[in-house]
């Protein structure tokens, strides 16, 4: 059977109520073959453009009505921002200040999307197409302009995708790359396509246009627009949801147990006492599934042979100061006490002939809670609840869809299982842990999942190497991209890795967000002084790093990003695949060579090494060594790094700006605002204002300035790489020489 497509082409029929705006178009058929074309009216299509807020324009398209969509992620409230506007020629339908502009006499149909007034992409000719392959698609296609760089659909082991093609069906997808239907143009556009099924997309693979479509005879996408691509994705999250708090930042190591079943309470808390006399401090436990029978290795309660009496355990982890995080999953083992109730009760996930979905593995077999089933989804909600509140702090939701992956059932049920379960772990956790301390580490993700912070990112394969580092770094780079703001980062374990590829992971693991360390860990010799270094380097970017994560959860801006997103207008900038920003301010060179040889690119203006206080003048590319004590670390000009030393907060300023303010803000207790700091250097005076702080202790930090000959209180100290200056006052005025 030949591949036939149909084209939007002319407008025969308009009707605007209700602030939505809806078009009747001929479609004319082609075969998909350059040297035919019958141009043959075949169909009509229907076009309805709403706004369900302000700076975005939902599309839909009906080629034939078959039905409500069960496929939609999430379901918006009729257009209430949207303002229509139309002349002899025009349509122009307005949110905010994106319009979509439409010509009533054009032979082509099109939509010219503008932002500000400024054109910033439009459907090409064939904008909306109905395909027999045999299956019917609908889907648009948009234009690309020369230059023009894409991010997101989720994880992917580059960041920018112009040229790739993808397609969410994530039963064919490695776990750690999970892909949703959503991306971003440095052009200050992105689009999203609202559905869990297979979305097919073609980046300008072969043509200059960014081409999506979906099985069926209808298709809703949503169109947005800002300043710049972060604007975009902080829309992008405000409408399918997201997360206002987060909880764990990992403020010493992060130990993680999972899939270890050798330890016992008392080696674990040998373990932390050897840590300890180490020099090292712990913070957080994870013993993933490891607290669970090492018979089923599945389930719901604790192996009471390693843990006699797990309340206890945990009480004596916690007068450590140490929080503890666990694993929960649906998965299920024929062992497990509760397998029988599961199936009698049918909660469990079947094959297309009715029978139970089983996985072999060494002790046995394995089946799925069914988590799509509100009568299995409570039942197993009940289950998490009770380990959760045995005194547990945090949670890690572990599915990953190879269990799933037999049997013939819908992309839409692989692409929503894992959404699903990770709700019902968000739930459990809110009500045993609280709302406000709920944090989880998520496995697997989808489209519609941002409702918590950490995505994981992690290796599949057994062996480690550079390159699954750097593919581990753009893997967190593109999901930032893709509206999850804040990652966890796991370190593989020693024994998949060289020593020097081990030391290159945890320095680049310890500069992200949440990391996690694998038992056991390096207890001697040069990585072990390597490790303290990197989480004393951690330590005093904590503050700073929080921050980050804040104005992620507030804003969606994520908090680990590509160059771009901060460099927008620098062409170099948008080749650098292996080094990334924390936040706005600090921008990370991980080595990731074994000799130590690494290349880098330095943007416009003084950015200084955060370890040595090296300075050095951009834009340029460097060349260099590095060392394995050294972490290449850049502050970028006019920034303020923020600090705690016991009672006193300290704000070091790099590279202070003549004429341009330097702000940075200090969260407190709660991750409650504590307190702003800005800071203006003008000719020979800097003025150092605080709100928030009280008379507390405070402490500035002049990188690179030591001609202070007054100040309006306290005594400047000075040495080879800067002044400091304690003052309590809410004002500090500094005079230069």
């Amino acid at each position: 059977m030949y591949s036939l497509t149909k084209y939007a082409r002319s407008l025969n029929d308009i009707s605007l109520t209700d602030n939505t705006v809806t078009l009747g178009l001929k479609l004319t058929e082609f075969t998909e073959s350059p040297l035919t074309e019958s141009g043959r009216d075949s169909g009509r299509m229907k076009v309805m453009l709403s706004s369900p807020a302000s700076g975005i324009i939902r599309i839909n398209c009906w080629v034939r009505y078959t039905g409500r969509d069960e496929t939609k992620i999430i379901n918006t409230r009729p257009s209430a921002t949207g303002i229509v506007e139309q002349s002899d020629d025009d349509i122009i339908f307005k949110s905010g200040t994106l319009e979509a502009k439409i010509s009533k006499n054009g032979t082509f149909f099109r939509i010219i999307f503008s932002y500000c007034g400024i054109p910033i992409t439009a459907t090409a000719l064939n904008a909306f197409f109905n395909t027999q392959r045999p299956s019917e698609y609908t889907g648009a296609c948009f234009d690309i302009t020369p230059g023009e760089s894409c991010f997101g659909l989720g994880g992917g082991g580059s960041v920018d995708i112009i040229g790739h093609k993808e397609i969410t069906d994530n039963s064919n997808e490695s776990a750690a790359f999970n892909k949703v239907p959503f991306f971003v143009s440095s052009r200050g556009y992105g689009i999203f396509v609202n559905s869990i099924g297979a979305v097919k997309f073609d980046i300008a693979s072969q043509s200059g246009s960014i081409a999506f479509s979906q099985e069926g005879e209808s298709i809703e996408f949503y169109v947005f627009a800002g300043n710049n691509p972060a604007e975009v994705i902080g829309s992008y999250v405000n409408l399918v949801g997201r997360d206002d708090s987060f909880e764990s930042l990992t403020e010493g190591l992060s130990l993680n147990y999972n899939g270890s079943f050798d330890f016992t309470d008392e080696s674990i808390i040998s373990e932390i006492e050897q840590a300890n006399g180490l020099g090292l401090t712990i913070s957080e436990l994870w013993l993933g599934n490891g607290y669970l029978p090492k018979n089923s290795r599945s389930g719901y309660s604790w192996d009471l042979e390693r843990f006699p009496d797990p309340g206890r355990f945990i009480r004596r982890i916690h007068d450590k100061g140490i929080k503890l995080g666990i694993s929960v999953s649906p998965y299920i083992s024929d062992a497990n006490p509760e397998y029988l109730e599961c199936v009698d009760n049918d909660f469990l996930v079947k094959n297309t002939d009715g029978s139970i979905l089983l996985s072999e593995y060494e002790l046995g077999s394995m089946a799925i809670v069914d988590v799509t089933n509100q009568s299995a989804r409570n039942w197993l909600g009940l289950r998490i609840d009770t380990i959760l509140n045995t005194g547990v702090d945090l949670v890690e939701a572990d599915f990953r869809y190879e269990l799933l992956n037999t049997g013939d059932r819908s992309i839409a049920f692989y692409n929503s299982f894992g959404v699903t379960f990770n709700g019902v772990v968000k739930d459990c956790a809110s009500r045993c842990i609280g709302s406000d301390r709920d944090s989880i580490i998520k496995n697997c993700t989808g489209a519609g999942d941002q409702t918590s912070p950490f995505r994981n990112i992690y290796m599949n394969k057994n062996t480690a190497s550079y390159s699954s580092l750097a593919c581990a770094v753009n893997n967190a780079l593109s999901y930032g991209m893709s509206g999850y703001g804040i990652v966890n980062m796991d370190v593989p374990s020693i024994a998949s890795s060289s020593p020097t590829l081990y030391t290159r992971w945890f320095q680049t693991a310890m500069l992200m967000p949440h990391f996690r360390l694998p038992v056991p860990f390096c207890k001697d010799g040069e990585m072990l002084e390597n490790l303290k270094l990197a989480s004393n380097i951690r330590t005093g970017l904590l503050a700073y790093i929080e921050s980050c994560c804040m104005e992620s959860v507030t804003y969606g801006i994520p908090a680990v990003r590509p160059l771009q997103l901060e460099f927008m207008n620098d062409k170099l900038a948008s080749k650098c695949s292996n080094q990334y920003m924390l936040g706005s301010s600090v921008m990370i060179c991980p080595a990731m060579s074994g000799s130590g040889n690494i290349s880098f690119y330095v943007p416009a203006g003084k950015w200084t090494n955060f370890l040595t206080r090296e300075v050095v003048q951009g834009p340029r590319i460097l060349s260099r060594k590095v060392e394995m004590r050294e972490i290449p670390i850049y502050i970028r000009p006019n920034s303020i790094i923020t600090s705690h030393t016991g009672e006193t907060i300290t704000f070091s300023c790099f590279e202070l700006t003549d004429g341009k303010v330097a702000a940075a803000e200090v969260l407190g207790t709660g991750k409650a605002s504590s307190g702003v700091v800005n800071v203006l250097k003008s000719g020979n005076q800097i003025n150092v204002k605080t709100d928030g702080f009280g008379r507390a202790s405070k402490r500035v930090i002049l990188m690179g300035i030591g001609n202070v000959v007054g100040v309006s209180e306290g005594f400047p100290e000075s040495d080879g790489y800067g002044t400091t200056i304690e003052f309590n006052s809410n004002e500090l005025v500094i005079t230069l020489g």
